[in-house]
């Protein structure tokens, strides 16, 4: 069953509003646009989906299926999310949904819980830091994911109020890495800062932030026991506990 209803009593209609209004605005700059390419008319830019109660927050660089959101009205965007919880009930081969289920997997394994299979959307809600859906990453630039994360990702972060955020690929990393960390000295491609955890401070409080490779880039060795093992130094087993979705 869809969660979409849930959400919107959880964020209110507001976030889906400015949402719109800013692909639209956006698209209309053309190329005086940092998001240029980026917003679309004819693609809904998306909130996310899961559960906002749980404890993680899972980032990714931008929307996880861009073919799929090019919807012409709203009621196409509520159903999107019935089609996501399918495939993590499934455990459809997605890199994205294996790898955040194994993430859960070698979490519980740490805190010594037993294995449940809706982990990755009982416990987590996943979002992105551009909200505009891309098959193609290079368009997703700096400018684009500051002006993104300011307007968009900070005020939901706000609401979910996250234990952990789990930054997947290099994009979403520099971000947190420039607000963090002082210079660049210590920088390394995602791939060698995987499982590293930085303290972010947002809100009058300290988050922190584990920087992943994301499951989309290939050839890779995920390593998700990693993230599991960064993770758990983070959670206490009674945050594994379920928390039923609740209106605003």
């Amino acid at each position: 069953m869809s969660r979409a209803p849930q959400h919107l009593q959880f964020f209110g209609s507001q976030p889906l509003h400015l949402l719109h209004e800013c692909a639209a605005t956006e698209a209309a700059k053309g190329a005086q646009s940092p998001c240029q390419q980026l917003a679309r008319l004819d693609r809904r830019p998306q909130l996310g989906f899961g559960n906002p109660h749980g404890p993680l927050l899972f980032l990714s660089p931008s929307p996880l299926d861009p073919e799929s959101a090019s919807d012409a009205a709203f009621e196409a965007w509520l159903e999107r999310e019935s089609n996501l919880e399918h495939q993590f009930r499934w455990e459809v081969v997605q890199p994205y949904f294996q790898f955040s289920q194994r993430v859960f997997a070698g979490l519980r394994e740490r805190l010594s819980l037993p294995h449940a299979k809706r982990d990755a959307l009982d416990f987590a809600f996943h979002t992105w830091a551009v909200r505009c859906p891309t098959g193609n990453p290079d368009r997703v630039t700096d400018p684009a994911l500051t002006q993104c994360v300011t307007r968009h990702l900070e005020p939901i972060v706000k609401r979910v109020a996250p234990q952990a955020i789990v930054a997947m690929g290099g994009t979403t990393a520099a971000y947190f890495w420039q607000r963090t960390i002082s210079g660049w000295k210590a920088w390394r491609p995602i791939e060698q800062l995987h499982g590293k955890t930085l303290a972010y401070r947002f809100d009058g409080r300290s988050i922190p932030v584990i920087l992943s490779v994301h499951p989309f880039q290939r050839g890779l060795d995920l390593h998700p026991e990693v993230i599991a093992h960064a993770l758990s130094t983070c959670l206490r087993p009674e945050d594994l506990e379920p928390h039923m979705l609740q209106a605003a």
